[in-house]
């Protein structure tokens, strides 16, 4: 070899380790890369991970707790699933419980308890899931705990003898709902006076509609609530059993309580009589009336029913005659704001909960099941033989 081939040998050598060194250099960091991106992976693997398993247990809890409460529903109705009648009653219970719980702002756990309450009242299934929706927009419509609502429906209707169609529940929740819509009061307060006028109430000319304007009326004027519902049966029972001097009073005035056919007449009309035929008169001599007529706690009560017997009785009363609708719109109001769509978002969350949860049903109960069965075993094996039993039972389940 020439002279001048051993120094381009060297050259060649020397270019041989910089290309050897580059790359090395571009391996180790495409490693790094490498390394950067499995880790990544793996991250984001055990993230996804963890996400599906949280979502896993909530759809358990979740399950749970609305199988718990249709369950529940079940012993209340005495039904009896293993009969093909009894299976379909709980299935027309059971979607309506979800129906509701998926578009509504309760969850289908929430509307099961109503559904109880409902059970409770004596309703059968078809009945209870026909009032079901109901019920639970008037409860979102008047700010109300839905067993509270629920409860208060049932009982007001019940004593006031009203029977629980769909159409006389949506009727009785919209007077409900417009009564407060345009009185001094609430969706709760009144259904609170409703319950503590009761059977008094049931056979008012102008049923529900004079009732719920009556109570306005007293609610208006500071009367609210069982307070306001105490004062209206009082009046109503004196009015309806005078005593002699009341009685007597009543006739010097010219005034009927009843009329031709012994019906009660309107406790409006009523009022409107009192006070044409007081009309005149000086303070004095009408207090007198009104103590001889009413109890002495009632006094503020009657007063209000006759300072309000003529304009606003019957403005509050065409507008509660008129309320068809209200329940449902007061219902949407309150949920037309960013509190409502994060309600009714958790409300289909958890619906999803429920149908991940039923498919995990079969599996999650016939484990729980062996387990248990599992430690029945080892509990009668430690019974009988001590450590060694229990090791030789557990050697036998594996």
């Amino acid at each position: 070899m020439a002279a001048g081939g051993g120094k381009e040998m060297e050259i060649a050598i020397k270019i041989a380790g910089k290309v050897e060194s580059s790359f090395k250099s571009a391996l180790s960091q495409a490693t790094k890369g490498l390394g950067t991106i499995t880790k990544t992976v793996a991250s984001a693997t055990a993230a996804a991970a963890a996400a599906v398993g949280a979502m896993g247990i909530a759809a358990i809890n979740t399950g749970r707790e609305f199988e718990g409460a249709m369950s529940q529903v079940a012993a209340t109705m005495l039904i009896d699933k293993t009969t093909a009648e009894g299976q379909k009653a709980f299935e027309t219970l059971e979607n309506a419980a979800r129906e509701c719980g998926a578009s509504t702002a309760f969850s289908a756990t929430e509307a099961a308890e109503a559904l109880n309450y409902l059970a409770l009242a004596g309703y059968d299934a078809d009945k209870a899931a026909t009032a079901l929706p109901t019920v639970l927009k008037l409860a979102g419509a008047g700010a109300m705990d839905l067993a509270a609502a629920s409860d208060m429906v049932t009982d007001s209707m019940s004593a006031l003898g009203i029977e629980a169609t769909e159409a006389n529940l949506t009727q009785f929740s919209d007077q409900l709902a417009q009564t407060a819509s345009k009185a001094n009061t609430s969706v709760a307060q009144l259904g609170e006076a409703i319950l503590t006028v009761g059977g008094t109430a049931k056979g008012l000319a102008g049923g529900t509609t004079e009732l719920n304007t009556a109570l306005g009326i007293l609610a208006d004027n500071g009367l609210k609530g069982a307070e306001g519902g105490t004062h209206l049966r009082n009046i109503i029972l004196s009015l309806q059993n005078p005593t002699d001097k009341a009685a007597a009073s009543l006739k010097s005035l010219g005034v009927d309580v009843y009329d031709a056919q012994g019906n009660m007449r309107g406790l409006n009309d009523v009022f409107k009589d009192l006070q044409g035929a007081m009309a005149g008169m000086d303070n004095a001599s009408k207090d007198s009336i009104l103590s001889t007529l009413f109890n002495k706690t009632d006094l503020t009560a009657a007063n209000a029913m006759l300072s309000n017997c003529a304009d606003r009785f019957d403005e509050l009363s065409a507008a509660v005659e008129n309320s068809a609708g209200a329940c449902e719109n007061m219902y949407a109001i309150q949920l037309d704001n960013l509190n409502g769509d994060i309600d009714i978002l958790k409300s289909g969350l958890s619906d999803l909960g429920i149908s991940i949860y039923q498919d995990l049903n079969g599996p999650l109960r016939e484990m729980t099941q062996l387990a248990t069965s599992m430690v029945g075993e080892l509990s009668e094996a430690y019974k009988s033989g001590g450590m060694e039993g229990m090791v030789g039972a557990v050697g036998g389940c594996m």
